[in-house]
């Protein structure tokens, strides 16, 4: 019965020994048909990986764009103002109405795209004296936590949807030259041009230079009190004692250093909010390398050796149907 197995057997062993021997064979073939290949045109591709690389420099060259980018936020509207303002002027630029555009030598720019600044820790816990703004970050939390129950936390980061929720937006301002600082604030002036918003803006500017005011008027009134209790000490006509944590004057001084708070904020808050969209940081005339985009130096050589190995592979199919 073992005399039977063991003869079983060997004829698997041969064919599995036979089947290594055929796929090292194959292996040897390939490595050194390859080596052959490559030695007998080295010459050829060496040149064209230079004249590649020549022609692809050449190209990025001749059609080198650049970009600017410009980092925003919006104010008193949501971001799909913005959004919506970009491809108006995005249309105006493929069909080239230059009149109904008061933009810096227009002819410069290309198209003009927008991104988010995924910040998604601000996104869920800005910190803000605004009430509202507490109030939407919670709703943002818990819309990030809702959502990501359901699917993939990084794809719901970067979807469409919620990248317009985030404070800080990025224009990109592609142009076809280098451009300066007049070109770039010409767009930003025309992206905050409405009439409604406008209108906001000022009103808002208003009330800010109104409450600063009222609060300079009574943090005076505070410090006359302070000084009047200070007086009242002095002379020995008063019993206030300063170290009481509940006494009038410490109320009076926590007070005073609230309003001087709120008033600061409210500085920062002319400058955050003097523009509907309002540019926080701009840097000028990157060289533009999204897509393939000053890319070609690479992908030319590629190409080229590529287009090498399929002529030269259909040459070999033509001479070996030609022998069959």
């Amino acid at each position: 019965m073992s005399n039977k197995n063991e003869q079983n057997n060997i004829p698997e062993e041969i064919d599995l020994y036979n089947l290594r021997a055929v796929i090292s064979k194959a292996i040897n073939n390939l490595v050194m048909n390859t080596f052959l290949f490559f030695k007998k045109n080295a010459y050829k591709l060496v040149l064209l990986l230079f004249c590649g690389a020549l022609l692809g420099g050449f190209a990025d060259y001749l059609f080198r764009s650049y970009v600017a980018e410009v980092v925003v936020n919006s104010n008193f509207t949501t971001n799909d103002y913005l959004y919506s303002r970009v491809d108006q002027l995005n249309n105006h630029f493929i069909q080239n109405k230059n009149k109904e555009l008061p933009i810096s030598i227009y002819k410069k720019f290309s198209r003009i795209e927008v991104e988010p600044v995924i910040d998604v820790y601000s996104f869920v816990s800005n910190t803000t004296l605004n009430v509202a703004n507490n109030a939407q970050n919670s709703q943002n939390f818990e819309m990030l936590k809702l959502m990501a129950e359901k699917g993939d936390i990084n794809k719901i980061i970067e979807d469409e949807i919620t990248s317009k929720n985030y404070y800080f937006q990025k224009i990109n301002i592609i142009s076809k030259e280098k451009v300066d600082e007049k070109d770039i604030k010409s767009i930003i002036k025309h992206l905050n041009k409405d009439t409604y918003f406008d209108s906001i803006l000022h009103l808002n500017i208003e009330n800010i230079k109104e409450r600063i005011v009222k609060r300079d008027s009574t943090i005076s009134q505070i410090n006359k009190l302070i000084q009047s209790y200070s007086s009242s000490i002095a002379s020995g006509n008063a019993s206030v004692m300063f170290k009481n944590e509940n006494s009038e004057v410490n109320s009076l001084i926590n007070q005073k250093n609230e309003l001087i708070q709120k008033i600061e904020q409210d500085k920062l808050s002319l400058i955050s909010q003097n523009k509907i969209i309002k540019e926080n940081t701009i840097v000028y005339n990157k060289i533009n390398d999204k897509g393939i985009a000053n890319k070609l130096k690479f992908l030319f050589p590629v190409l080229f050796i590529f287009l090498f190995f399929v002529i030269d592979y259909l040459k070999y199919l033509n001479k070996k149907s030609q022998k069959a």
